[in-house]
């Protein structure tokens, strides 16, 4: 999809690549904080916390953007908490052996 857009997006756009350290870790916001979210694998972040880590990357006042954002989401899953109904726990059904 890029290749095809390539001409247009020269007219307007300087790619970027940013280089990878698969050794470094950090997963999503929501791995201590599971209230709200859960992503679907180990490493996976939110499209929120993906574009804050760009701008850390890319923009001069970068840390600061990334901490704005993240502050943000964190906010909207605070907020989102508060609309949930407390769920009773079930009692469990343990199948004996034999």
């Amino acid at each position: 999809m890029v290749s095809a857009s390539e001409e247009f997006l020269n007219e307007f756009a300087t790619r970027v690549c940013l280089s990878v350290d698969e050794s470094a870790s950090g997963g999503s916001i929501y791995d201590s904080e599971l209230i709200y979210w859960k992503e679907p694998f180990s490493g996976c972040v939110s499209t929120m916390e993906a574009v804050a880590r760009a701008l850390c990357v890319l923009e001069p006042n970068g840390l600061e953007t990334e901490e704005m954002l993240i502050g943000v989401l964190r906010e909207m899953v605070r907020l989102q908490a508060g609309f949930l109904k407390p769920v009773k726990s079930r009692a469990q059904v343990v199948e004996e052996e034999g």
